[in-house]
């Protein structure tokens, strides 16, 4: 699976105008490109652009194609008549996370952690993630839904994606001492540049997302 990311900061003053076209425009387009656009955020706490973007696919020829093609040229281009600060990258299910179940639900936060994987650590941190990180963080309230690895984009780092239903578990999570203690054994063996975002749902993409998804059962 691969995961499509759009980043932007929304231009002051044009909010409204904004909304409106991602909700007539640009994600009708998506949609025809097929890029299946499945969630939409704002970073509440971390650096970078302010909106995220995220869509999926399932091969990487057809999200070229798309990215390419003339349609997602001229929509990006409107897009910026309303945003600044854009950016885009590709990424790519590292296999060391199930992802049967992954899902974009309705209202669900994400606490996100991008590092850079120290080379030669490779095994060693899969058997921690496995064994000891990803169970820690289900035991403290954040579930890790997916792990991704950019395989287009400014930097070659990897993504934990990690869900809660609000901003409170986040928070209650990360000043556990289980928590602090893993996340010194990540630093001080696997990763490096490390960073954390908290972004909320904006409930515009999740809720059109949700509303196609059952009017084709209709």
């Amino acid at each position: 699976m691969f995961l499509f990311v759009q980043q932007w900061e929304i231009i002051k003053g044009k909010e409204v105008d904004y909304s409106n076209f991602i909700l007539r425009k640009h994600l009708p387009a998506m949609t025809r490109m097929g890029l299946n656009v499945i969630g939409g955020f704002h970073v509440i706490l971390g650096s970078g652009p302010r909106i995220t973007s995220a869509a999926v696919a399932d091969d990487l020829l057809n999200l070229q194609k798309a990215m390419q093609s003339e349609e997602f040229i001229e929509i990006t281009k409107e897009l910026h008549n309303y945003v600044y600060n854009y950016s885009n990258a590709v990424l790519k299910d590292t296999g060391r996370v199930d992802m049967a179940n992954y899902s974009m639900a309705l209202g669900t936060w994400r606490f996100n952690q991008y590092f850079k994987l120290v080379p030669g650590t490779e095994a060693e941190y899969s058997d921690f993630l496995k064994n000891e990180y990803l169970p820690m963080l289900a035991k403290v309230g954040i579930r890790v839904q997916a792990e991704w690895q950019v395989v287009i984009g400014n930097a070659l780092r990897l993504l934990l994606e990690g869900v809660t239903t609000n901003l409170v578990d986040v928070a209650q999570a990360m000043v556990t001492d289980e928590y602090r203690l893993q996340r010194r054994r990540l630093l001080a063996n696997f990763a490096s540049n490390y960073s954390s975002r908290i972004l909320a749902p904006t409930g515009r993409v999740e809720l059109a997302y949700i509303l196609g998804e059952m009017t084709k059962s209709l």
